[in-house]
């Protein structure tokens, strides 16, 4: 359900605000998808009451009155717990909101509950989760992807209808991807992340999802915009022009064998360019240097930082703590052992090795040239092109327990989400074909989201 469809069965009276919202907690028990960590009912149902109040008195039925909102587990909620799936925060509270939920609260949004996702976002699969894999609702036998596994899937079952994540390498697209949904991955900076708990500064921003362009557009344009909390926040320019396919310049990645695209993805890709030309859209093949280097580039510059953002959950600052120990040394490396799973002591280590004074840093500096690299030409390519497309992702999900067994999984198929963050580009995910799994990702220039969005919101009506 989307939020337009919704707001007319609210105005037609086929549901109060009450009922519909206390159905999707019906929904989400029967499901058993494993989507939500930790459900907002009791408050939920309180400000649904409110919203029929106002409704009886003719209220304006907009915005995202009495629309139904996921929130990803690393966004911290006042009064509502907040664990990033990790063992270390399994009864984290917080008593303050991210910038972001205070922005949401201030509407009539309702807040469904918090969602499962890879423990501190370091995942693709959703399977690092210390309280258990998500279900892919599209798909019972596949991954939903990650690291935002839980809104993607919530989605997906109908158990929310716009949702946010977090997206450091593509945490909102590639589950967006594989559970079949909308998900946008703003300029960085675009939307405050105060209150979100960091994986990686220069390349984390939070994302939105959605069914439709619409829908992200709307949560997006109450998150968006500076805050004094968080210095790297920025306002975006507005956009209010008209966009038609046929008066875009679209650049489009030139897909080479050594980048090891799914078949099948490909073919549909090729397809869906193709639908895009007839339609009238002026289409250039590019290529693009560096990108068999994208993977490396990003693993070394995320390691690195998440090594430094994960040393304040030692147990003293934040976090769960060991009662026995033989020294300082000891309770930090039993902390550390005890409480954080494979994935998230497999990237500290990573990060202590890559920013080793001993190696002189050298994969570090090497992995920062590199990016100024590509963000350069990233820049000169918008010099000349509206949009770029590519896959978002270059294979299909794993079968259900693959990744976990695979040290690798979680970088092995997002080059082109890990370009646009390690470019500071904005970009959005779009399902390729009703029904079939399989979406194409168009990036925009810096600051110019409120235009990609219309461009994308111009692709999704070609594509349907």
């Amino acid at each position: 359900m989307d939020i337009k469809t919704l707001h007319k069965k609210y105005r037609d009276g086929e549901f109060t605000v009450e009922l519909y919202i206390s159905s999707l907690y019906d929904l989400i028990e029967k499901n058993n998808y494993n989507t939500y960590l930790t459900l907002n009912k009791e408050k939920a149902l309180e400000k649904a009451k409110k919203l029929d109040e106002k409704i009886k008195n003719k209220a304006e039925i907009s915005g995202l009155f009495g629309v139904p909102v996921a929130v990803k587990d690393n966004i911290l909620t006042k009064d509502l717990r907040t664990t990033a799936s990790s063992k270390s925060l399994k009864d984290f509270v917080p008593f303050f909101d991210a910038v972001i939920m205070e922005r949401l609260k201030s509407t009539d949004a309702i807040i469904i509950g918090k969602t499962n996702m890879d423990e501190y976002a370091m995942g693709g699969s959703s399977e690092t989760s210390y309280f258990g894999a998500t279900i892919n609702p599209f798909d019972n036998t596949v991954t939903p992807g990650g690291s935002s596994s839980g809104s993607g899937a919530a989605l997906a079952a109908e158990e929310a209808v716009v949702a946010f994540g977090s997206d450091t390498g593509g945490s909102v697209r590639n589950p967006a991807d594989f559970c079949h949904v909308m998900g946008f991955a703003p300029t960085y900076g675009a939307i405050p992340r105060y209150g979100v708990i960091s994986m990686s500064n220069s390349l984390d921003r939070v994302g939105v999802m959605g069914t439709t362009v619409s829908d992200i557009r709307e949560l997006f344009n109450i998150a968006r915009g500076k805050s004094e909390l968080d210095f790297t926040s920025l306002d975006i320019e507005e956009f209010n022009g008209k966009v038609e396919l046929k008066d875009l310049k679209i650049a489009v990645i030139e897909l080479k064998d050594e980048y090891n695209v799914n078949p099948q993805i490909k073919e549909l890709f090729d397809e869906t360019i193709e639908k895009l030309k007839s339609l009238g859209a002026n289409i250039d093949i590019v290529s693009l240097n560096y990108l068999d280097l994208i993977n490396d580039v990003y693993t070394v510059i995320m390691a690195i930082e998440v090594e430094s953002n994960i040393a304040k959950i030692d147990g003293l600052r934040y976090g769960q703590s060991v009662e026995k120990y033989d020294s300082t040394e000891d309770f930090y490396v039993k902390n550390r052992t005890d409480n954080f799973g494979e994935e998230v002591r497999r990237r500290i280590a990573l990060g202590n090795f890559f920013a080793s004074k001993d190696n002189d840093q050298k994969y570090y500096k090497q992995a920062m040239k590199i990016r100024g690299a590509v963000r350069s030409q990233i820049d000169k390519l918008f010099e000349n092109y509206d949009a770029l497309i590519t896959p978002t992702t270059i294979d299909l999900p794993k079968k259900v327990g693959e990744s976990s067994a695979d040290s690798y999984a979680s970088f092995d198929v997002g080059m082109f989400n890990m370009l646009t963050n390690l470019s500071d580009i904005p970009s959005i995910s779009i399902p390729m074909k009703e029904g079939v799994l399989g979406s194409i990702q168009i990036a925009g220039k810096r600051y110019d989201d409120m235009r990609l969005l219309a461009i994308a919101e111009e692709v999704e009506g070609g594509l349907k």
